[in-house]
């Protein structure tokens, strides 16, 4: 209905007052009308400005920080509170803990899933299977005997689950056949054998990804590349089953720090399951689910096991890259090695925009708060632009706003220095009197350092033969090394006996020369003893401070060569693969190592021009004969240590600083004023030390053999002069190749530091003692004079044989014996021209093929029946 107008009531006259009459209108003039113009532009653009700052207050209203969380009251180890909060065995907060669940197999038994429902699981991973599908033949039943159950209990009572099965695959095959094992426990396929459970009348609905878990030994031996085949093999073939869901990577936090870092797994970060067990994960990659324990009592979560592992979905924030880069000179760079985040800015004015996996707000994300610890340094604003301001360090951290997840980065601006520390020539020796391992350690102790071995160092102590070696790789392992390298000099023990030692020590192994028997390059593939990290075993990369430091290593051939090792050019030749190979991976600097045989002396002005930064040298006689590429003497063993940094300038260059050997003694003053964390690392490699001293010292008390009284016709010198005889007949066909003429020289075996055991039960200290300690048998060129004056000191024991007759030689003449004795020689005059090994290794590996794997009684062979100075 149309309202009525309204009318206009006048005020009328007051009663009895005159009135005025209407003034006639008067005529506006312009500079009046631009007035009234300007007034009214005026009060709009008020209105405009009242309008800006009321929706600018509106804005302002909003929260300056992120909200601080009501966590509320501590629960229990890996419980959630009233507040929703989960918390861990140390009563802290998980924060980004979402969503609590078990993960079960055979081994949890009959499952109560009531019950874990009861207790708080929102979800559970079950095994399905382990390895490849039935193939018909013999019985191969690999199903998880509680899969179908499990299954079916969580669809019944509508607990979300996914499914893992625990892979041996090393063959793309293997990958596909585990496939189709998933596939039809799934039932996605009927069975192609008779016997196995045929599931396609009920498929499986999964609420969590199929994990493909790869933890076990028998592919530790793959390089991460082929880890990646092999899993992509396995998803590929599972879609060609109509798997449709999620796809996961099962491994624990060191697998998936050494291994899952390949540019193959990128398909699957997103939905790593990661096995941790300690209080917090301590990882800063991509990821979705921790398993955080694996002792939570089973009785609670309805299970038969003792214990039952515990996970947690997590939601974290990422720190993802940067864009926007502005720079005066080099390029910023950010760097994620799933221990820190780094962002690297070379001087004052320098910016990046750093970016996160948080969606943004208009698309339904939180608002991030962005902080900087030192704004001297760097500066952050509300966008997450990071200006550098200063030389430094600092740390930005992105926190959304629930304050619930946040995300740390430590920028650094200027110049970056990283320190290297190196040991050498060790020989076996973690305590030498003044300084042990744990002052190198201590040293080495900054975030930022890097330690490693040159090589030279497994063999050389009594410690080291009893075990061999494996004492010093575990040395390295308490002490925090790096990465360790190996020359000829530590194939005492034989080089299959070394690559079973070397999965000891704490980092990669590196002979970029160094091969076995057959001429394959005996570190091809190397581990450490987690089996966490492998190499191609010729070089690798370190990250630190946000910077990539590329090793590699020219190491002699050893025992498998002539003494003079490889030529001047195949150690270029090497040396400029490796460069090549090291580049490619990205490393902004270069060292190489050489070993105690590896003289790389008339190569210095070769590797400068590829690109090395400086040589890492355990080589006595090395000399920095180009005067322009430093080389850090490391010969010495704990005598001294090779000290270098690295100092990476504001325009993207490298240097090497303060090049030097730190004397032991500037070690032990060092250990009065240890700082906090140099002091806490120190203790605890000094305790490590002596645990493994004390495990030596168990194995020094073990029986090897009962040593059985026989004829007394030959000396336990004899016959540890015939072991050395034995060695080099066996080797007569590579030994005579060296030179012309060998074949025809005199050759003598002698014995030097033996004594002779009491019968009875022989322990490895009681032969270790007998023997001399440390030493190696090596076959020399050397002069017959100097044979005869050996033999006349009287502190030597011939083969039996020989020590019947007089020697008569002249000119030159072969010896093999101990290292020890060798050095008795007259102006040590001779040329090594093989190296056996450790004399403790060959003698008890020599008595264990004599008595059946010392289960037989130990008897000294016979005297030659026939023979100088015997009567037929």
């Amino acid at each position: 209905m149309e309202k009525d107008r309204k009318t206009v009531h006048r005020r009328p006259a007051r009663t009895g007052a005159p009135q005025n009459p209407p003034r006639p209108p008067r005529r506006s003039s312009g500079g009046q009308r631009r007035r009234a113009v300007l007034l009214c532009a005026v009060c709009v653009l008020a209105v405009i400005l009242t309008i800006v700052i009321v929706v600018l207050a509106g804005r302002d209203r909003g929260p300056k920080e992120p909200a601080v969380p009501d966590v509320g009251n501590a629960a229990g180890a890996w419980a959630k509170n009233e507040n929703g909060f989960y918390f861990n065995d140390a009563g802290q907060v998980i924060l980004p803990a979402v969503k609590k669940g078990i993960d079960v197999s055979k081994y949890q038994g009959e499952v109560d899933w009531e019950k874990a429902q009861a207790a708080g699981i929102d979800f559970a991973i079950l095994r399905c299977g382990f390895g490849s599908e039935w193939n018909g033949e013999g019985e191969y039943a690999q199903d998880d005997e509680y899969w179908e159950r499990n299954a079916d209990e969580c669809t019944r009572l509508g607990i979300p689950f996914g499914a893992y099965l625990y892979s041996y695959a090393t063959t793309e095959e293997q990958a596909r056949s585990e496939a189709d094992h998933v596939a039809r426990l799934l039932g996605l396929k009927a069975p192609d054998h008779e016997g196995l459970t045929d599931y396609t009348s009920k498929p499986y609905k999964l609420d969590y990804p199929v994990y493909y878990d790869l933890e076990d030994k028998a592919i530790t031996g793959l390089f991460p590349d082929e880890m990646a085949k092999l899993t992509a093999a396995f998803f590929d073939q599972l879609e060609k089953w109509g798997y449709t869901g999620e796809q996961g990577v099962y491994a624990s936090l060191n697998w998936t720090r050494g291994r899952l870092m390949d540019a193959g797994f990128d398909e699957w970060r997103d939905n790593f399951w990661i096995a941790r067990f300690s209080s917090d994960l301590g990882y800063t990659g991509p990821y979705t689910m921790w398993q955080a324990s694996y002792t939570e009592p089973g009785e609670t979560y309805g299970v038969q096991s003792e214990t039952v592992d515990i996970d947690f979905v997590m939601e974290e924030l990422l720190l993802t890259g940067i864009t926007d880069a502005k720079a005066a000179a080099a390029q910023p760079s950010f760097t994620n090695d799933t221990y820190t985040n780094e962002l690297w800015l070379g001087a004052a004015k320098d910016k990046v925009t750093l970016t996160t996996d948080e969606v943004t707000e208009e698309e339904g994300g939180q608002r991030i708060f962005w902080t900087s610890s030192d704004e001297n340094v760097a500066t952050v604003n509300k966008k997450g632009v990071v200006t550098a301001k200063g030389d430094g360090s600092c740390t930005v951290t992105a926190t959304l706003a629930d304050g619930r997840q946040s995300a740390a980065v430590t920028v650094r601006v200027g110049q970056v220095t990283v320190p290297v520390y190196a040991t050498g020539n060790l020989r076996g020796v973690t305590d030498n009197g003044t300084v042990t391992l744990a002052d190198v350690a201590a040293l080495a102790s900054g975030q930022d350092a890097i330690l490693l071995d040159a090589g030279g160092s497994v063999q050389g102590t009594a410690n080291t033969s009893l075990t061999g070696g494996m004492d010093m790789t575990s040395s390295f392992a308490a002490a925090g090394y790096d990465l360790q390298a190996f020359d000829g000099a530590d194939l005492a023990f034989g080089p299959e006996r070394l690559l079973d030692d070397v999965v000891t020590a704490n980092g990669p192994s590196l002979a970029a020369n160094l091969r076995g028997t057959e001429g394959a390059p005996l570190f091809y593939r190397s581990t450490c003893w987690s089996r966490n990290r492998i190499s191609n075993g010729m070089n690798y990369t370190v990250q630190r401070a946000g910077k990539t430091i590329g090793f590699f290593s020219l190491a002699s051939t050893g025992n498998y060569a002539h003494a003079a090792g490889m030529s001047a050019d195949d150690l270029a030749q090497t040396a400029s693969e490796q460069v090549a190979a090291l580049k490619a991976a990205g490393a902004q600097a270069i060292l190489c190592i050489a070993g105690p045989d590896t003289d790389v002396t008339p190569i210095l002005n070769d590797l400068k021009t590829l690109g090395v930064n400086a040589v890492i040298s355990a080589n006595a006689a090395e000399t920095d004969a180009s005067g322009s590429l430093p080389v850090i003497a490391v010969n010495s063993g704990l005598d001294s240590v090779g000290s270098l940094e690295l100092v990476f300038d504001a325009r993207g260059g490298v240097s090497v600083q303060n090049a030097a050997t730190l004397p032991a003694a500037t070690l032990q003053a060092n250990r009065e004023t240890l700082p906090e964390e140099a002091r806490t690392v120190y203790d605890s490699t000094t305790q490590s030390l002596s645990q493994l001293a004390a495990g030596d010292t168990e194995v020094a008390g073990q029986t090897l053999f009962t040593f059985e009284e026989g004829k007394k016709t030959i000396s336990f010198g004899n016959y540890v002069a015939e072991v050395w005889l034995a060695y080099a007949d066996g080797d007569k066909d590579n030994w005579q190749s060296l030179e012309e003429g060998l074949a025809d020289l005199p050759l003598t075996a002698v014995a030097g530091g033996v004594t002779q055991p009491d019968y009875g039960d022989i322990t490895r200290g009681t032969l270790l003692n007998s023997l001399p300690s440390g030493q190696r048998v090596q076959l020399v060129r050397t002069t017959a004079e100097a044979v005869a004056q050996l033999l006349d000191s009287g502190t030597v024991t011939q083969t039996y044989a020989d020590s019947l007759v007089g020697y008569e030689a002249e000119g030159d003449a072969l010896l093999i014996t101990d290292t020890g004795t060798l050095r008795t020689l007259s102006d040590q005059n001779y040329t090594v021209l093989r190296d056996y090994g450790d004399a403790f290794w060959d003698v008890r590996m020599n008595i264990n093929d004599r008595t059946n794997n010392f289960a037989d009684p130990f008897v000294l062979p016979d005297a030659p029946a026939y023979g100088a100075g015997r009567v037929s």
